[in-house]
């Protein structure tokens, strides 16, 4: 369990809330004086999130700089809405990376002057925040090239860098079963794999994360991450001067999983969605040459990352075949395994790799993309 009053998913728990169009327009004119002129809801894992666009002919007073690109509200699961000193911190991480040529999210103020309420909706407790909406497509939509891989690693190393200067009380006690280092958890939620061969892959793989990652943790560089780079969470745009497939990197979005970490942990994640983006081993490598050529990557970390990427397929699909057992309509949470995460775990954890030829050796990978560039 948790040391914040025990707030960790167990099995069993409905976290999400439950509320239809017409409630969100009631709260975002309740909270916000938003009169919603159009509602689109948005993905979301355990939380809900719409996009709103304001009615025009309604004048509100309440806030002074109009989102030309309409808001986002964000209406929090049950569990996370009890830590609100979380929910202070991601306000201000988004306040923080604003001010530091990072494009992301801005929080609203409300009716009551604060970035967030807390709302009794269907009988349970959830937090409500109102953000500025961010345009850009989805990194997910977007034609793939080796040049916008290498691209999101130079930028998580970047942001990284600046997060290094950040920090918040409120993140330094923060447990969630989607942190990395929860691996070890996975054991009470691995009973909803009912094959017996992925079932053992899944423990070889908790098992190994618990000899060589655990003992190791003491050695590795922390600080507060974003947690959950991945193709839903980055926002790219056209380059100006380039052709109508010249993609660049221009945001990032959702900082629900933002946590006192290890910065390799954030390398990893990033790695392992790229990776299940292409369905190929060798785009981690890719995602590695940008990111080394921004932030050095200690040897003993390099060592750890097939552990952890691994580690990070096997927590994804584990928690959404959980996910998709408690709630049936929440495809969300099976993209990992729509992204045929299993066939890339088995790519990774091949014994016996062509050592001129092996798809995880990723330091070579980048060295490569890196000289030919």
């Amino acid at each position: 369990m948790s040391d914040n009053g025990g707030l960790v998913l167990e099995p069993g728990k409905v976290i999400r809330p439950v509320i239809d169009h017409d409630g969100v327009k009631l709260l975002a004119e309740k909270l916000y004086g938003i009169s919603v002129l159009e509602l689109i809801e948005l993905n979301g894992y355990d939380d809900k999130n719409y996009k709103l666009i304001e009615d025009p002919n309604m004048k509100n007073p309440l806030i002074t700089n109009h989102s030309a690109n309409g808001y986002v509200l964000k209406i929090m699961n049950s569990i996370d809405s009890q830590n609100l000193s979380v929910v202070e911190a991601q306000n201000e991480i988004m306040n923080f990376l604003s001010t530091r040529s990072v494009s992301c999210p801005k929080p609203i103020r409300n009716v009551f002057g604060h970035l967030h309420s807390v709302e009794s909706i269907s009988g349970k407790q959830h937090v409500v925040r109102l953000l500025e909406y961010i345009p850009g497509e989805l990194l997910k939509d977007v034609p793939r090239s080796e040049a916008l891989f290498y691209q999101l690693g130079e930028f998580v190393a970047n942001l990284d860098n600046k997060l290094q200067n950040f920090n918040h009380s409120g993140l330094v006690s923060r447990e969630h079963i989607w942190m990395l280092s929860k691996v070890p958890d996975l054991d009470k939620f691995k009973y909803v794999i009912k094959d017996a061969e992925k079932l053992d892959l899944a423990e070889e793989v908790i098992e190994e994360f618990k000899y060589a990652v655990l003992p190791r943790l003491d050695e590795l560089e922390k600080g507060v991450i974003h947690g959950d780079i991945n193709e839903m969470n980055i926002l790219v745009g056209l380059k100006p001067e380039g052709s109508k497939t010249d993609y660049r990197i221009t945001g990032v979005i959702d900082f629900g999983d933002i946590q006192y970490s290890y910065y390799v942990f954030e390398l990893a994640i990033t790695m392992t969605y790229m990776m299940l983006l292409s369905g190929d081993p060798r785009t981690g490598g890719l995602v590695l040459a940008g990111y080394t050529v921004t932030r050095r990557l200690p040897e003993e970390e390099y060592r750890l990352l097939k552990t952890l990427i691994s580690a990070r397929l096997v927590q994804s699909l584990i928690l959404g075949a959980y996910t998709i057992e408690q709630d049936p309509n929440n495809t969300y949470v099976t993209s990992t395994e729509k992204a045929n995460g299993w066939e890339l775990l088995k790519k990774i954890r091949k014994t016996k790799p062509d050592p001129d030829d092996d798809p995880t050796n990723w330091k070579a990978i980048a060295n490569e993309f890196l000289t030919r560039s």
